[in-house]
């Protein structure tokens, strides 16, 4: 990152390299379309080069990184919201390993029906509860190390994790088939 705020853009490689996955798998979790996460993931390393040299060389990159990010989520759902309004983010299976042939059809079939109304119940999340929701039950992180990621006070983490738990417990219902 050092070598990246001081111009070297050679050393977005070294950067990308480490981060993609991780990056790509939180996105995933917040838009819920395999190919809205990769053009974010895209976006986010194109902001980071733009303001590395902004970056605090005291800070931790990945929680610098993972702002950018969920950033980049936030403003491609607003653009989408104004576009079109209010509409279901689609679900693409194949990120989340559901394969034909794997499953008996019945449960590939009420396994889409789980993941399609958990689209549509995180859909429904304020912004801040939605990042903090998909960074721990996506991303397993610590409420601490969500905290500094979202810079939000531990309290702000603990109170909206509960509160999207509450709001999704509402929204999906009764899971059983």
């Amino acid at each position: 990152m050092e070598r990246l705020a001081q111009g070297d853009r050679e050393a977005l490689a070294a950067l990308m390299e480490r981060h993609y996955r991780r990056l790509y798998r939180v996105l995933l979790g917040y838009l819920r379309n395999a190919d809205d996460a990769l053009d974010a993931v895209q976006e986010t390393f194109v902001r980071a080069c733009e303001h590395a040299a902004r970056w605090n060389r005291e800070a931790e990159v990945a929680p610098w990184l993972t702002r950018i990010a969920i950033n980049q989520a936030i403003d491609r759902l607003r653009r989408r919201k104004r576009r079109s309004g209010e509409q279901p983010i689609e679900d693409d299976d194949r990120a989340h390993g559901l394969r034909s042939g794997t499953l008996e059809a019945d449960q590939l079939v009420y396994g889409r029906e789980i993941q399609e109304r958990l689209t549509r119940a995180l859909t429904g999340l304020p912004e801040g509860q939605r990042a903090v929701f998909v960074l721990r039950h996506y991303e397993q992180l610590s409420l601490d190390e969500i905290a500094e990621t979202l810079e939000m006070n531990l309290g702000t983490v603990k109170s909206s994790l509960h509160r999207a738990l509450q709001h999704l417990r509402r929204r999906m219902g009764s899971l059983r088939p």
